[in-house]
């Protein structure tokens, strides 16, 4: 697999003529060849024949006066050999309602030269509270519960009573998610979850929480949660290395001290290292200015330059520290 900018722009011209009304693009983008399948937002819309889905299509333009777009997110399109899948998300205004959320994922088959839709999923997005589930979406909620629920991490103390903290999750973990399908994202959670897991019971850490495709780790030592935090990016990149993959992971460290601070240390200290994970990028580790200070002087890691950036939830500017990767294993 490989990003197709190609197929971003066929993506985004087929909303363009969705939002201008043009029927005849609408019409010529979409396959007449078997397995063609449409799902709309509608129970009832639901097609497979692509010439029954392209008429019904051009009718519903012709109804809005074109669809009631308002921009267009990032197109992630991916192609492999003939076949391509995109995904993004959109708004339109609703008459009752308002502005209202639209997603939509699609698959697209090149046919004698031109790239034409053969699956389209359109969904408008409900909380899943409202189903009755409560699922975990962000390493910010995996912090809020350990600072509820409050831990005893005395296993993972330093003697000095600190305790450094790592959050690592995959990015765009909800897009990839809707790119991939349920069965083969659960596949990729169970392979990433193991080498987060294994690895951090390498390296002398623990885990204190894992949700999804999140976790909260410990270490006692500021420098053993950097070892760590390198050697799974190494296996994650050595696990997910095919062409195209898109699988890549933030970590995020900071150190509080548990003994003394008590309720700092799960009032502010968990919450500062997910915030300081979230503002890694796909592959980054991100260290906060206090374990920098703690493990510079040593010698023994590399970082980039200083980065200052705004944390939610914390007032000012914080600096934050990319940790170089690590050299390869002989």
């Amino acid at each position: 697999m490989e990003p197709s900018p190609e197929l971003q722009e066929v993506v985004r011209r087929f909303f363009e003529a969705l939002r201008d009304g043009d029927d005849e693009a609408v019409g010529g983008r979409i396959s007449r060849q078997p397995g063609f399948g449409r799902f709309g937002t509608d129970p009832e819309e639901v097609w497979y024949d692509g010439e029954a889905a392209a008429r019904v299509w051009v009718q519903q333009m012709r109804e809005l006066q074109g669809y009631p777009w308002r921009g267009l997110d990032e197109i992630h399109a991916v192609r492999e050999g003939n076949v391509g899948w995109a995904m993004a998300r959109t708004e339109f205004e609703a008459v009752v309602g308002g502005a209202v959320e639209y997603r939509f994922t699609c698959v697209l088959h090149l046919e004698h030269g031109e790239w034409r839709m053969v699956q389209w999923h359109g969904s408008i997005p409900t909380t899943n509270e409202e189903h009755g589930f409560f699922l975990t979406k962000s390493v910010d909620q995996i912090a809020e519960a350990v600072s509820e629920s409050r831990p005893d991490l005395t296993g993972s103390s330093a003697s000095d009573g600190t305790v450094t903290i790592a959050f690592t999750d995959i990015e765009d973990s909800t897009k990839l998610n809707a790119l991939l399908g349920d069965r083969r994202w659960f596949e990729v959670l169970r392979v990433h979850n193991d080498v987060v897991t294994d690895v951090t019971a390498e390296h002398g850490g623990t885990v204190v929480k894992g949700q999804g495709d999140g976790f909260m780790l410990a270490f006692a030592s500021a420098r053993r949660s950097l070892t760590c935090a390198q050697a799974i990016q190494r296996e994650i990149g050595e696990t997910f290395d095919h062409p195209g993959s898109l699988i890549r992971v933030r970590i995020g460290l900071h150190v509080g001290e548990t003994v003394r601070e008590a309720d700092d240390f799960f009032g502010h200290a968990v919450n500062y290292a997910a915030r300081v994970a979230s503002s890694a990028a796909g592959g980054e580790v991100v260290v906060s200015a206090l374990v920098h200070a703690l493990v510079a002087p040593t010698g023994e890691f590399r970082f980039g330059d200083v980065r200052e950036v705004e944390l939610k939830g914390v007032q000012g500017l914080q600096k934050v520290y990319p940790l170089a990767p690590a050299s390869p294993e002989p």
